[in-house]
């Protein structure tokens, strides 16, 4: 897959958005804007895309709603190639962050080492 074509409409408040992302040197993207900008609607879109639901304008539900997220030959991206992680939850699990790291010796020391890092957060916090 070297794109990935969004094409948004009435979704969870964007009116509408169209845009290509060009996946062709790297397969995750950060957004990154200031507050109020549509990031959480544009991550709820791909949330709902990725448990299977469809897409919805909750602020205006009178609208028609449509949406697709397809690669470059306009193909549907799968729900399973989809991760979105959720912002400020402190103890984020899904069943999809297994993908983020094959090696098992590797997510173990990972898992570790976040263990480890907010046990000592805790203890500087109490």
């Amino acid at each position: 897959m070297n794109k990935i074509k969004v094409n948004l409409k009435n979704c969870y408040g964007i009116r509408e958005l169209v845009h290509e992302f060009d996946t062709s040197e790297g397969r995750a993207f950060l957004v990154y804007a200031p507050n109020g900008a549509m990031k959480t609607s544009f991550a709820r879109v791909f949330d709902d895309v990725s448990i299977n639901q469809m897409p919805k304008d909750a602020i205006f539900p009178q609208r028609v709603t449509t949406f697709s997220i397809t690669d470059e030959t306009d193909s549907p991206i799968a729900p399973e190639q989809i991760l979105v992680v959720d912002p400020y939850v402190e103890d984020y699990t899904s069943q999809k962050t297994a993908t983020l790291m094959v090696n098992k010796d590797l997510r173990r020391q990972y898992e570790d080492l976040v263990k480890l890092i907010d046990d000592k957060a805790n203890k500087v916090l109490t």
